[in-house]
């Protein structure tokens, strides 16, 4: 029984030889630790050996590592660990994003760390941040100052620091006006436009209801606040705005309140000055009603061809054209056109509205015109039209697309109408 039990050891002895000399000769074989120069964790976590916690994320150059444990959040900073209890209990749901960097502007760096904080039930995270600020405890060793941004920091920010005010302007239903100044300072308008003297105001494009009429807001609310920290270590909040509107179910994601952030002297977040601005959704941009044309224009382009259309009903345009302000008056054949824009004789374009007039014997279907199938896009992104109208005098008819405001020549470079369907 002894000759057996000492071959069986020997055998495991020399089964470990082999093993570890392949090993030591073939490291690629187990190496599981890819660029070693990394800031994050970028695979599963694991739980380290004769221990309960488990690794998050680390900066490997500054010895700063994050681990979970069965009592809260451990950061090891060389020899030197700090547990935190009330840190979030998703803080493993994703790797945390760490920076070592000055973000109170002291020329000293601290230690930010983004991570999760709710699962929302679309699947989405919401985030909060902590910055640990180095210090030293009365003995000398080293410490960290906590300051915490939780996800209600931006709420309490806003709440208590700053008024909103969100209105339609008076001289055009279509843009909605979004306000913001300091609380104890108040929102200054223009009697007739409704437009913001004073404060940070942002602008964006209401909603159309099924006749193409711009529907009036009932309410606005505020939705989710989204921490970001940009290359240059620029802590910001993105806040969702909501709009309902009357007599609709519709619910329009207008665009976000943004703002940046830094710690203060008293390890307080407060709002960076002049950085609040509310940004519209890409989908709802418009041109700031403020900058208006200060003397009126005009530009004309006339149709070469004057042939008649065997066709006099004008239902579907699409027409595009450079516009400089150098020309006032250019001739041009509209006839290769797939759309009607040929039964149209001369397209006017002023400062606040475009007349399209159509040739003798043809009229404009107003079917579209009802429904507010029509648009005037310039420089390939905005939508400037806002009503639309057909007149028909004597000598012809004509479609007119009045404008949002009155434009300065310098803001238009090229100009698309467009007026009902293929």
């Amino acid at each position: 029984m002894k000759y057996v039990l000492r071959v069986f050891i020997v055998l495991i002895l020399a089964v470990g030889v082999v093993f570890g000399v392949f090993r030591y000769t073939n490291p690629e074989a187990f190496n599981q630790s890819g660029d070693s120069g990394l800031t994050t964790v970028t695979k599963p976590a694991a739980t380290e050996k004769n221990s309960n916690r488990v690794l998050l994320s680390s900066i490997e150059k500054e010895g700063f590592y994050l681990y979970k444990g069965s009592k809260g959040v451990l950061l090891k900073h060389g020899d030197n660990e700090f547990t935190y209890t009330n840190w979030s209990a998703l803080i493993d749901a994703e790797t945390p994003e760490m920076r070592w960097a000055d973000f109170n502007g002291d020329g000293k760096k601290e230690l930010l760390i983004k991570a999760v904080s709710e699962k929302m039930q679309d699947g989405s995270f919401i985030y909060e941040i902590y910055i640990l600020t180095p210090t030293k405890t009365d003995s000398g060793e080293e410490n960290f100052d906590v300051a915490y941004a939780s996800r209600n920091t931006w709420s309490s920010i806003l709440d208590n620091h700053i008024v909103e005010e969100m209105r339609q302007l008076k001289s055009c239903k279509k843009i909605i006006q979004f306000a913001m100044n300091a609380k104890g300072k108040s929102i200054n308008y223009d009697k007739e436009t409704g437009i913001a003297k004073s404060g940070y105001v942002g602008y964006a494009r209401a909603l159309q209801n099924k006749n193409g009429e711009y529907m009036t807001v009932s309410k606005w609310n505020k939705g989710s606040g989204i921490y970001s920290v940009s290359k240059d270590n620029k802590i910001s909040i993105s806040v969702d705005i909501d709009i309902n509107y009357k007599n609709s179910d519709k619910v329009q994601r207008l665009g976000v309140i943004y703002f940046e952030l830094f710690l203060n002297e008293k390890n307080v977040f407060q709002v960076t000055e002049k950085s609040m601005v509310f940004k519209p959704s890409k989908e709802y941009k418009v041109s700031n009603p403020k900058k208006v044309a200060e003397v009126p224009w005009d530009y004309t382009e006339n149709n070469s061809n004057t042939s008649s259309a065997s066709n006099n009903i004008i239902q579907w345009i699409k027409y595009s054209t450079e516009y400089s302000p150098d020309n006032y008056t250019q001739t041009k054949d509209f006839s290769s056109s797939l759309s009607d824009i040929n039964k149209i004789k001369t397209i006017k374009l002023h400062d606040s509205y475009i007349e399209l007039i159509a040739k003798k014997d043809c009229t404009f279907d107003g079917s579209s015109m009802k429904s507010g199938d029509y648009s005037v896009i310039i420089n390939d992104k905005l939508d400037i039209s806002y009503t639309c109208e057909i007149k028909t005098d004597e000598k012809s008819q004509k479609l007119i697309i009045t404008f949002d405001k009155s434009y300065p020549q310098t803001e238009i470079k090229s100009i698309t109408v467009n007026y009902g369907t293929k």
